[in-house]
C-alpha cells in the first residue's frame, strides 16, 4: 500500500503538504496594528507611525552613508541598471537608486554621508543612531555644522529641541552662512543657487561651491554676482592669451562631450 504522501490514488495532492498558503497582506497589517488594540484609533495610528517611522530613519542614514562610499570612490559608473544598461550621470543613479525627484535633495543626503565618515567607530554608530532619531529632514540641516564643529551632540540636542526654521537659521549663523527660507533673498543669492542647480554632478557642485567661499574673501564682497565677476576679470586676461595662441591639432575646439576636469556635460 502506497503512502498518501507518494501519490496513491485517492491521496490528495502531495504538492499541499509543500505549499504554504499565501499571507495575507491585511492580516500582517491587523496584527501590526493590533499591539496597541486597548487603545484608541487615534492613539493606535500615532504610536504605530512612530514605531515605522523608528524603523526606516536608520536604514535612510545608513543610505547616505553608504551613497557617499558609492560617490566618493565612483561606483555608480562601474555598475548596471536592471536592463543592463550604465547610468549615463551620476545624478541620473541616485535619482534612480535612491528614488529622489531633485537633484539637491541628492546632493544633502551625500553630504550626510560625508559627515559621517570624519567619525571613526564607534561614534559613527552613536551618531548615525542619534541622527535617525531626529530624523533625516532635520539631519540634512545639521549636517554642514557637525561637519564643520564636530560637536554632534550639542547641535542633534538643539535639532530635538527646535523646528526646522529655527534650526536653519541657528546652523547658518554659525556657519556665517546666508539664511534660507521664504524671506526676500539677499543680492546674488538666486544667482548662486541658479549657478548650483545647472551643475552636472556632485564634483562640480563641489567647485562651485569652493568658488564661492573663497570669493567672498577675496572680492570683498558676500554677493555672489560680484564675486563672479571678479572671477571674470581674474580669468579673461589669461584666457585671452591663451585664446591668441595657434590651436593645437587639426581643431581649435574639442568636440568632446566631457567637460574639463572630468565633468559630465549637461
Amino acid at each position: 500500500m502506497r503512502h498518501q504522501l507518494l501519490g496513491g490514488r485517492g491521496s490528495p495532492d502531495p504538492l499541499a503538504y509543500c505549499m504554504a498558503p499565501t499571507p495575507d497582506p491585511n492580516e500582517a497589517i491587523q496584527r501590526f496594528l493590533g499591539q496597541w488594540s486597548p487603545m484608541s484609533r487615534a492613539d493606535a495610528l500615532h504610536l504605530a507611525l512612530q514605531s515605522l517611522r523608528d524603523r526606516v530613519e536608520p536604514d535612510r542614514v545608513l543610505a547616505c552613508e553608504l551613497a557617499w562610499e558609492v560617490h566618493a570612490k565612483g561606483y555608480w559608473s562601474q555598475v548596471r541598471n536592471a536592463d543592463g544598461t550604465t547610468y549615463p550621470t551620476e545624478e541620473a543613479y541616485f535619482r534612480h537608486v535612491l528614488g529622489l525627484a531633485s537633484w539637491r535633495t541628492a546632493y544633502k543626503r551625500l553630504a550626510i554621508g560625508r559627515m559621517l565618515t570624519r567619525f571613526e567607530e564607534p561614534e559613527r554608530s552613536l551618531l548615525r543612531s542619534s541622527l535617525a532619531a531626529v530624523g533625516l529632514a532635520k539631519a540634512t540641516v545639521v549636517a554642514p555644522a557637525i561637519e564643520r564643529f564636530e560637536e554632534w551632540r550639542t547641535w542633534l540636542q538643539c535639532a530635538s529641541e527646535l523646528s526646522t526654521v529655527l534650526l536653519q537659521a541657528k546652523v547658518s549663523e554659525a556657519l556665517d552662512a546666508l539664511p534660507r527660507g521664504r524671506e526676500p533673498a539677499p543680492p546674488g543669492e538666486r544667482f548662486r543657487r541658479d549657478v548650483l542647480s545647472a551643475m552636472p554632478d556632485i564634483e562640480a557642485m563641489e567647485l562651485v561651491e569652493r568658488f564661492f567661499h573663497l570669493g567672498r574673501r577675496v572680492a570683498g564682497s558676500p554677493n555672489p554676482i560680484a564675486i563672479f565677476l571678479a572671477g571674470c576679470r581674474e580669468c579673461l586676461p589669461e584666457w585671452e592669451l591663451q585664446a591668441a595662441k595657434p590651436p593645437r591639432g587639426s581643431a581649435a575646439v574639442s568636440d568632446s562631450s566631457v567637460c574639463p576636469r572630468g565633468q559630465t556635460s549637461v
